[in-house]
């Protein structure tokens, strides 16, 4: 059902039939047909198939793309540029490792510097004679701090 099935004659061009639905021929119209035809002629009977559209995913797919004349020239060019490929992926993979490394290392220092900055705030601050003087007094020491100035001691040869 469905198939298309042409009944051909071959004795002149003008005298060409065509059938196209085999269901509806019976016996009267082959036996007409076959009266028709000379002696020597042959009555040819093709059935038209519907030709399968392969699309282009189902030539990937099935494999059929690797018979291709195209693919078995050009396989060598193929095969390199899947390896360069890889190879830049691999190397982007690299780049964006090593810049978060950079960046992972760079806040790292950042933080370093503002608590070194911090202590050496924190170290003049204390160091202050002022301040030696207040956790002295604090502590209850026996240290005091100078009244009289300074004077430098100079040695005689």
């Amino acid at each position: 059902v469905g198939k298309e099935s042409t009944l051909k004659k071959r004795q002149t061009p003008y005298r060409y039939k065509e059938i196209t639905d085999m269901e509806n021929i019976d016996n009267n119209t082959v036996a007409n047909i076959a009266e028709e035809t000379p002696t020597n002629g042959n009555i040819n009977i093709k059935k038209k198939k519907k030709k399968k559209k392969r699309g282009i995913l189902t030539h990937i797919m099935g494999g059929h793309i690797f018979l291709s004349d195209w693919f078995t020239k050009n396989a060598l060019l193929l095969v390199l540029i899947v390896v360069y490929s890889f190879v830049y992926v691999s190397n982007r993979y690299e780049y964006e490792r090593e810049l978060l490394k950079i960046s992972r290392l760079t806040k790292t220092r950042d933080k370093l510097r503002n608590n070194l900055l911090t202590l050496q705030s924190e170290f003049s601050y204390k160091s202050r004679q002022t301040e030696v003087e207040k956790m002295l007094n604090e502590k209850e020491s026996n240290l005091k701090s100078p009244t009289k100035p300074v004077y430098l001691i100079k040695k005689e040869d």
